[in-house]
């Protein structure tokens, strides 16, 4: 008996169920996925960035680089939408990282 009650509290402490905004994180993925506007200029940032982290063999500054990069909105939202199982989404996510990788490799 003691087990299950033991159980039941790790169960409710690590609960995210009831703080979760479903149709915020939804929201907040599908306004990120668009290449345009500040996307590019953190995205020409992130790449002299790495450029100067490579030019100085200096992994922290190159992994760095890779976190402010904005290419990470199409991943996620490829991610959600096939989560989601919502094939526009996938299909507008995978438009959109192909063009930021066409920008970043020529």
């Amino acid at each position: 008996m003691e087990y299950k009650g033991f159980k039941y509290k790790v169960l409710r402490l690590v609960n995210m169920t009831d703080d979760l905004d479903r149709e915020g994180a939804s929201q907040a993925i599908r306004n990120n996925i668009r290449f345009q506007g500040a996307n590019v200029f953190i995205l020409v940032c992130a790449i002299v960035i790495a450029s100067v982290g490579l030019n100085v063999n200096s992994i922290p500054v190159i992994i760095g680089a890779m976190l402010i990069s904005p290419v990470m909105g199409p991943i996620l939202g490829f991610g959600f939408g096939l989560a989601i199982q919502d094939n526009h989404l996938v299909r507008k996510s995978l438009r959109h990282f192909f063009v930021s990788h066409n920008v970043v490799n020529p």
